[in-house]
């Protein structure tokens, strides 16, 4: 087994969007997570998966892009949430 190192730049993904990608790899491995300056490193170290860092790359897009479409429809969910609950009478 060997240590995999993954650096991030702070200025693209924030620390929450990396932690909600390494969480979905937590049965397969631990993580320390560093931050200094302008950089997250991650240190991990994995037996069951061999392109693990390539997937944990992946899973920080995935997280940052769905972290993006939430902010960006946040307004029209709140819309489409008050009139389900206008029309059900549980709000007067």
């Amino acid at each position: 087994m060997k240590d995999d190192v993954l650096t991030f730049d702070v200025r693209v993904f924030s620390l929450d969007t990396i932690k909600r990608a390494l969480y979905r790899f937590a049965d397969k491995c631990s993580f320390d997570i560093q931050l200094k300056d302008n950089e997250i490193t991650v240190t991990f170290t994995s037996k069951v998966v061999d392109d693990l860092p390539v997937k944990i790359k992946n899973e920080v897009l995935d997280q940052d892009l769905r972290d993006t479409l939430a902010k960006e429809t946040s307004n029209i969910r709140t819309l489409i949430l008050a009139n389900a609950f206008s029309n059900t009478g549980l709000i007067q």
